[in-house]
């Protein structure tokens, strides 16, 4: 008696573990083609610098030797360490900002930046270098954008893109992309602001994402991706129609060996 339920049983779990495409793919278009063909410029607020951040600081002059004051470290002395983790050189040649939102660079001191924007920051140490070094020209830059990627990446880790801006997508790209069970509609970030952090719940799979303020990245943002629920029935999820198909099909073969050895009895 037993045997006549575990056919039903073993179907009904194949077929909720089937993920359909709408779960899967990105940037659907779920507003009728409004953004199709559009120009988009997505939201890029400028960056207020916070606590934990490292500036990339470069200072020419026509007296090199001077210029080499405002150098923490050499590259040339940190060329391996180049070749396996970029990240880690501009941890070591950058100017971290402190618990206080203070950035300290020799001869000036302490300076304030916590709060400051990339312009306002590069205004600031440009008028207090000038006051040893006249004809300074003065790049000031973040040192990567850096984040966190959580859950269901193929690659989880905690990652450092040597660029301005950061997209999301490229973020997910550099960390190997998502897995066929995270869930696309209830991406989560974590992000942090002045007074503390927040959470945010995206939608990867709409194209509205672009007029979204979370289409770009920010320096320490951390990315959540969770399971669906079709994990909670096990890992034989079919990822294309024909595996389904095939998956379906042997597990009914099986099933109905179980039942005629059952019947048996």
């Amino acid at each position: 008696m037993k045997g006549r339920y575990l056919l039903p049983l073993l179907v009904f779990n194949l077929l909720v573990s089937c993920i359909p495409n709408n779960k899967v793919v990105y940037l659907q278009d779920k507003s009728e083609g409004a953004l199709l063909d559009t120009l988009l410029k997505p939201e890029y607020p400028d960056y207020q610098l916070q606590v934990g951040d490292i500036l990339n600081i470069d200072v020419k002059s026509s007296d090199p030797t001077i210029a080499l004051i405002f150098k923490p470290s050499s590259l040339a002395s940190n060329q391996a360490m180049l070749a396996n983790n970029a990240a880690d050189v501009n941890y070591l040649n950058g100017y971290p900002i402190d618990i206080y939102g203070n950035l300290e660079l020799p001869l000036v001191g302490k300076l304030e930046m916590a709060g400051l924007t990339l312009k306002e920051a590069k205004e600031l140490v440009e008028q207090e270098v000038k006051k040893y070094i006249t004809d300074a020209y003065i790049q000031v830059r973040l040192g990567g954008i850096r984040y966190s990627a959580l859950g269901e990446f193929n690659r989880p880790g905690r990652y450092a893109i040597l660029q301005s801006q950061v997209t999301i997508f490229e973020a997910i790209a550099n960390a190997g992309d998502l897995t066929v069970l995270a869930n696309r509609q209830k991406a989560l970030l974590i992000r942090q602001y002045g007074d503390g952090a927040k959470l945010h719940e995206i939608d990867l799979t709409d194209r509205n994402i672009f007029n979204s303020s979370f289409y770009y990245l920010r320096p320490n943002d951390q990315l959540y991706l969770e399971p669906l629920p079709v994990r909670q029935f096990g890992s034989g999820v079919g990822v294309t129609g024909f595996q389904t198909v095939t998956t379906l099909l042997s597990a009914i073969s099986s099933a109905l060996l179980i039942m005629v050895s059952l019947n048996r009895l």
